[in-house]
């Protein structure tokens, strides 16, 4: 019984009608692209065209309305918006790293989830091959996971 259920939504009907719902009904907070120092509408054209030759139709940017440091950025394609951690918006951080996570949001949009077997994957091979394209990849990685404790004490504040 539980492999039907299963089975049954996992679905790409089921998937699709939830999608449906959550866009309908859901509700997405959205603040404002302009951040006090960086502008998530400049940034977005900038990788839009250094990365992506300028086809990616640009979806609703937001900083988030709470400052994280677990999650810097979020693509939800049902509501078609980009959310950025308010957590970057600082003098602090280089902008290369909010032009990071930005880029990496802008790749979900080129290499959407794909659903294999009922599971949805969203860091496919493909995806992470162009997510190395990023020009300080190494040393965005780097600074993230040097920084983040920085950010969570910026996000209790």
């Amino acid at each position: 019984m539980n492999d039907a259920y299963n089975e049954f939504i996992k679905s790409d009907d089921i998937r699709e009608r939830a999608s449906d719902h959550k866009r309908t009904r859901g509700r997405k907070v959205v603040t404002t692209s302009k951040g006090e120092v960086y502008d998530l509408d400049e940034i977005f054209a900038a990788m839009n065209e250094r990365y992506f030759g300028g086809w990616i139709r640009k979806p609703v940017l937001t900083w988030s309305a709470q400052k994280t440091y677990r999650i810097l950025g979020h693509h939800d394609a049902t509501h078609d918006t980009v959310a950025i951690s308010k957590s970057l918006d600082s003098k602090k951080v280089p902008q290369f790293i909010v032009e990071y996570v930005v880029f990496h949001e802008m790749l979900h949009i080129a290499h959407p989830a794909k659903n294999i077997n009922g599971r949805r994957y969203h860091h496919t091979p493909e995806f992470k091959k162009d997510e190395r394209r990023f020009q300080y990849f190494h040393e965005a990685e780097n600074w993230i996971e040097q920084n983040v404790s920085k950010l969570k004490r910026a996000a209790k504040k």
